[in-house]
């Protein structure tokens, strides 16, 4: 298990910092982080928010880790709207996987510098919108807000899935797994977090955790 990459894999998108073996309660890892816009943060792979944030639509890491996977949901939700509204000069925020206006093409997009291997900026997704709702609700709102009004992405079936942030061409696809992810997002956050108590409510999960406290990612 490792948070990050040996630094000799110099394709990666950062510098891993402060790499090195952890162990604690008969468990090792491989610790590090990357930093970036003056924050400490965890890569994902790509470094899309649905990378980042889908885990909270079960897991209410906030909660149960807030030393390390809830810190760095909220890192990477700050992160995504800082980049795209102040560095790319965006109207909106949240870049991850989705279709691609013009050409209904599924493609794969993100914050570069948030990922090992990072997908590149484009198209916005208000799957990845809603997610945020669990980490910044009232940011996350007024961006949904924002994209059913400005960029008019709300259809007969809801959000559609992506738009171009400076063209304002929408890609009137449905895709099953970003509604999915709407839909359970916004059940946690109008319900009482009802999806992630079911969720952590099983003996089985009720059992490991404890071991999500025993890490501590660097502010």
């Amino acid at each position: 298990m490792a948070r990050t990459l040996p630094t000799e894999m110099t394709w990666q998108s950062g510098i891993p910092i402060d790499r090195k073996q952890e162990k604690r309660e008969g468990f090792e890892w491989t610790s590090g982080h990357y930093h970036w816009h003056g924050r400490n943060v965890v890569p994902s792979w790509g470094g899309s928010l649905f990378e980042a944030l889908m885990p909270l639509l079960v897991l209410d890491e906030l909660q149960h880790a807030p030393k390390n996977l809830g810190q760095n949901d909220r890192v990477h939700t700050a992160l995504h709207r800082i980049h795209a509204l102040e560095d790319l000069h965006y109207p909106v925020w949240g870049m991850s996987p989705s279709s691609t206006p013009g050409s209904h093409a599924y493609a794969e997009y993100g914050v570069r510098p948030l990922g090992v291997a990072g997908y590149p900026a484009g198209v916005v997704t208000p799957h990845a919108a809603a997610l945020a709702i669990m980490t910044e609700p009232e940011e996350a709102i007024r961006n949904l807000r924002t994209l059913a009004k400005d960029f008019k992405a709300y259809g007969d079936f809801g959000f559609y899935d992506a738009v171009d942030p400076i063209s304002k061409e929408v890609a009137t696809d449905y895709l099953c797994l970003n509604q999915a992810m709407i839909l359970v997002a916004l059940t946690n956050h109008l319900r009482n977090h009802a999806i992630q108590r079911h969720f952590e409510a099983d003996p089985i999960t009720q059992a490991v955790l404890p071991l999500l406290k025993i890490e501590t990612f660097k502010e």
